[in-house]
């Protein structure tokens, strides 16, 4: 395969790499406002001597960067098989693997009394074996304790999933499907400072990727200048950026959270408001192949997004007869594909921006006037 990816299935970490024809998947999300749906891969193998008899439903598969660090983990879902007529040729089967985060929402709870009041990370390492008794996606820490606290509820009916959405909209940070388990991931656990290998329009080094497709999108649907929190247990709180509204007339949007108090909502309400309040903000993505670039780079950067959660990084890009940019994003997910000669992915990225809370001591965030102080 291209790159050289090791692909492995089973209790046991069988490589299956020779049978691998070509695989596709995504990861994440694309968009700050998402709300988390899960991620899948598709891997397509030779069949020729049954060689799918291995991957029974619930598998586990692998897919691995050379470093021996497993890049995307799934179950096996789903089997598709293409069968050559006359039992002759080459016959193939597409394998669909699911990421953790998928299948948290495949987990329908029913009255779950385990949802106690405290820190949103502390609430959703609730969903685990421990207060389930269910061979659920473990919820582990990223980073420190979360910022945010969520409301208690007495009985909850409806999946892990959507919770764990709930607890990631009140924090304001990110969800990372992970093997074995779901990474959640507070807000101050996003990178302060850009990830070593950095994103740019032709430069080819161990430290820089070179891009063949850029797209930067108008805020759109991100613009939003009036913003309503409604949580699970308190009264639902408004902010308006009336400088925005003045300029560019009133956009609005309602948040469902689970904030703990209305002081609490009324912050998030504030922050979002004023973040997504300039219609001039941007949003990216960026297309890049294996072919062409550094490997050092390439391993570098999707062992940053997929192993050490450096989700911040550096992008070049310059408008037709404009100077040359060079921003900070956030990463939100990806998309990607691979056949013998080439992998190709495409990444998700925000504006550092709605990313910059304010940070005591730290010389990116915790520069007055450039932040809100925060929630």
């Amino acid at each position: 395969m291209a790159y050289g990816w090791v692909f492995k299935y089973g209790v046991s970490s069988t490589i299956f790499t020779g049978d691998v024809l070509s695989f596709s998947g995504s990861d994440g999300r694309q968009n700050y406002n998402d709300n988390y749906a899960g991620g899948s891969f598709n891997i397509t193998i030779k069949n020729n001597t049954n060689q799918i008899a291995n991957f029974p439903r619930g598998t586990n598969v692998v897919i691995f960067l050379t470093t021996g660090n497993p890049a995307f983990d799934g179950t096996v879902s789903n089997i598709v098989f293409n069968d050559y007529p006359g039992d002759k040729g080459l016959s193939t089967a597409t394998i669909t693997c699911i990421d953790e985060i998928t299948r948290a929402g495949k987990f329908q709870l029913k009255e779950f009394v385990g949802y106690a009041a405290g820190k949103t990370i502390t609430q959703a390492k609730q969903t685990n074996f421990s207060f389930t008794g269910l061979n659920t996606p473990e919820v582990l820490e990223l980073g420190s304790t979360g910022n945010s606290n969520a409301s208690g509820v007495a009985s909850y009916s409806g999946t892990i999933l959507n919770r764990l959405n709930l607890l990631c909209q009140t924090e304001k940070g990110q969800l990372s499907a992970r093997s074995g388990g779901i990474y959640f991931a507070n807000r101050g656990a996003i990178s302060t400072s850009p990830a070593p290998v950095s994103l740019t329009r032709s430069t080819v080094s161990t430290t820089t990727i070179a891009y063949e497709d850029f797209k930067r999108t108008a805020v759109g649907d991100n613009f939003y200048n009036q913003v309503t929190v409604t949580p699970e247990t308190v009264t639902e709180q408004q902010a308006n950026n009336t400088t925005s509204q003045t300029s560019f007339g009133v956009a609005g949007y309602s948040l469902t959270t689970v904030d703990a108090s209305t002081t609490q909502a009324a912050g998030l309400a504030s922050w979002l408001a004023n973040m997504q309040g300039d219609p001039t903000t941007l949003r990216y993505e960026v297309t890049f192949t294996d072919a062409g670039n550094n490997s050092t780079a390439f391993t570098d950067l999707l062992l940053g997004l997929r192993v050490f959660f450096d989700v911040m990084l550096s992008l070049q890009w310059q408008a037709q007869g404009q100077s040359l940019q060079t921003i900070n994003t956030v990463y939100e997910g990806m998309s990607y594909s691979g056949t013998p000669s080439e992998t190709r992915i495409t990444l998700y990225l925000s504006p550092s921006e709605y990313y910059q809370y304010f940070i005591l001591n730290d010389a990116l965030n915790g520069i007055l006037n450039t932040s809100r102080l925060g929630w």
